[in-house]
């Protein structure tokens, strides 16, 4: 299961925009939005959000420093959502960063992955395991 990130925005309409489009293929939705942020994760789970983008201003007066760029990965169900997420992305302003293709692991499993930066220059991985 997949932990909740939290991602830096300098242009929070921006990455409603990205994000919106990138969380249809992946069974995800924008949960709730504020002035300071949004927070992304499953309809049917809204205890577990997946991801939750902050405004840049807003990060400050945080008590948890921020990491800018961020490195967020996120779990897909086959390759066949990889795909799709990569192509959302790209679609919605995201530049690619690495095509979706098998992924080196050396380990007993098999990785399928995409990567692309996000409007603020995020990398946002999407993934699976088989």
């Amino acid at each position: 299961m997949q932990q909740q990130s939290r991602i830096v925005s300098r242009d929070l309409e921006a990455a409603r925009r990205f994000y919106a489009a990138t969380a249809r293929c992946l069974g995800l939705a924008i949960l709730d939005t504020r002035d300071d942020g949004f927070t992304l994760g499953r309809r049917s789970d809204t205890s577990k959000p997946v991801l939750q983008v902050k405004a840049a201003e807003a990060t400050v007066q945080d008590d948890r420093p921020e990491s800018w760029p961020a490195h967020v990965a996120i779990e897909a169900p086959d390759d066949l959502t990889v795909r799709a997420f990569y192509r959302a992305a790209l679609e919605a302003g995201g530049r690619q960063l690495g095509y979706p293709a098998p992924q080196p692991t050396g380990g007993r499993f098999s990785y399928y992955a995409a990567k692309v930066m996000d409007p603020d220059g995020n990398c946002i991985e999407c993934g699976w395991r088989h």
